[in-house]
């Protein structure tokens, strides 16, 4: 493998890197969201149902409020 199939390598490990990065990110902010909303919620006097589907980057977050 020469030069050109490394920098082809580093670039796809970079990648990954960037993707897993902001896939980590951007759960950190959903959950931030959820909490906000669970706050939300039972500050109007609800309860708050929140479930959570998935791992990391398949994430996904069903909310209920029920008064």
């Amino acid at each position: 493998m020469g030069n050109n199939g490394k920098v082809w390598l580093m670039i796809g490990g970079l990648i990954v890197v960037i993707g897993v990065a902001f896939s980590i990110f951007f759960s950190f902010v959903s959950e931030k969201q959820i909490n906000q909303l669970v706050k939300s919620c039972e500050n109007d006097g609800g309860e708050a149902i929140v479930t959570k589907h998935g791992f990391l980057v398949t994430t996904s977050y069903e909310f209920e409020c029920k008064k």
